[in-house]
């Protein structure tokens, strides 16, 4: 063999042995900067988590320690909530809490000041009205032409009138533009003067609809109304109707569904851009009938297919975020099983407002009745019946009851009798704090 080989053998041995020395060395410390980074998470996981080597102690608990530690832990892990409280919610949760029976029935009703004060044509909120709230703090007061006499008059009304509650009241007023009879506020100056809804379904004036309520909205805000209890949202099914067709003033705004779900969604929008809550109307319908609910019985031998048929615009508006929807008095027996031959109307039918209205629209907001004043309930029902029929069916709020105490007294001898269910009460109340809270109400 010649000596330039055997060089060359012996130049490839000391090569591979210094690859496989520098491949020790790699592995080794590879090893030892593994153990290091997992004696520093074990040092630091422990020393965040054990208080005593947060301390500097030795890690000496005993038994009974540490069960207890780990009992703390848990029970701190079991609290902790999984997402962000809503602090409206709560709010109202927290007031509801607090209240007796009678404070939370009393916030059922949504009433005129001559009911709630006994005064007729009362221009100011004095001791009368701050005693009568004291003892019958109701949820909500309409105002109607009785106390409408001027801007500032009205302002300082509702202004003193808010002051006196501890929950703040709803205060409305029906103002839908067009006819006098609904729109109070023109004649002294607080809104303007606009045509009949009608009118605007006819050219399905869309832009001047919402301008219309967003006029209203901004309007009524300035004086301290918080909630204008429009628009209607009825198509009209008879133009006949007394109360919304023709002879009504043309109160809705078309015969088509799509027209008046448009018109009914840019009112609503209006509104709400001056900073105003709406109230739909007349679920689930009014329009059907040759009668007036005002003046006694209104009846429509519409179906169920029927009906949905026309709701359509109830949908856009709580699509929309309409704030209350309000029931008719209208009786319906080819949809409502009658008891006794009796036609019942919507308000107490469980089958319109919590099956339809809840269940199929899908509606979870405040739920309020159309006025017991009208003849429909005044002629025909005790006020205190009639209060828990609507209670029982899933309305929330009692609209303008014709005896205000004799309608609380009945609900709360109700509930004490088992009749009602106080978590029915809750229901309804938790709906009316929560809605006034998410507003800004004070």
């Amino acid at each position: 063999m010649s000596e330039k080989p055997q060089q060359q053998k012996n130049t490839k041995k000391r090569r591979d042995s210094d690859a496989g020395i520098r491949r020790f060395l790699a592995i080794l410390l590879s090893a030892i900067a593994l153990c290091m980074m997992v004696m520093v998470f074990y040092t630091l996981r422990h020393s965040t988590t054990d208080p005593t080597v947060a301390e500097g102690k030795t890690m000496n608990w005993t038994p009974e320690e540490s069960l207890a530690a780990t009992e703390m832990n848990a029970a701190t892990e079991a609290t902790e909530p999984t997402e962000p409280l809503d602090p409206v919610l709560y709010a109202a949760q927290q007031t509801l809490s607090g209240m007796t029976l009678e404070e939370k029935v009393y916030q059922l009703f949504f009433v005129t000041n001559r009911e709630l004060t006994g005064l007729y044509y009362a221009n100011t909120a004095g001791e009368e009205t701050r005693a009568a709230l004291a003892s019958k703090p109701v949820g909500g007061v309409v105002f109607d032409r009785d106390n409408i006499f001027g801007r500032d008059q009205l302002a300082a009304m509702i202004k003193d009138m808010q002051s006196y509650t501890s929950i703040p009241l709803f205060v409305g007023v029906e103002e839908e533009g067009g006819i006098e009879l609904y729109s109070y506020l023109r004649t002294i100056g607080v809104t303007g003067r606009y045509s009949e809804m009608g009118v605007y379904g006819d050219g399905n004036e869309s832009d001047r609809v919402y301008e219309i309520g967003s006029e209203i909205g901004t309007a009524l805000t300035g004086v301290g109304f918080n909630i204008d209890l429009a628009p209607v949202a009825d198509t009209l099914v008879n133009n006949y109707n007394p109360e919304l067709g023709v002879a009504g003033g043309r109160r809705a705004f078309s015969s088509d569904p799509e027209t008046t779900a448009g018109l009914v969604t840019q009112m609503v929008k209006g509104l709400h851009s001056g900073g105003c809550m709406s109230c739909l109307k007349y679920f689930p319908g009014l329009s059907a009938s040759y009668t007036d609910s005002r003046y006694g019985e209104a009846v429509s031998n519409q179906t169920l297919e029927e009906i949905r048929q026309n709701l359509l615009a109830f949908k856009a508006g709580i699509e929309n975020g309409a704030e209350m929807i309000m029931v008719s008095h209208l009786c319906l027996p080819n949809v409502v099983e009658q008891a006794d031959g009796e036609n019942r109307p919507a308000a107490f039918c469980p089958e319109i407002v919590t099956d339809l209205l809840r269940g199929e629209l899908g509606y979870d907001g405040v739920v309020i009745t159309d006025s017991f004043e009208k003849g429909a309930i005044s002629y025909n029902y005790e006020v205190g019946i009639a209060a828990i029929a609507a209670i029982q069916a899933g309305c929330d709020v009692i609209y303008m009851p014709s005896d205000l105490e004799a309608a609380a007294q009945a609900i709360i001898t109700a509930v004490n009798n088992g009749i009602l269910d106080t978590a029915r009460i809750d229901e309804s109340v938790l709906r009316i704090l929560t809605l006034k809270y998410s507003h800004g109400l004070e």
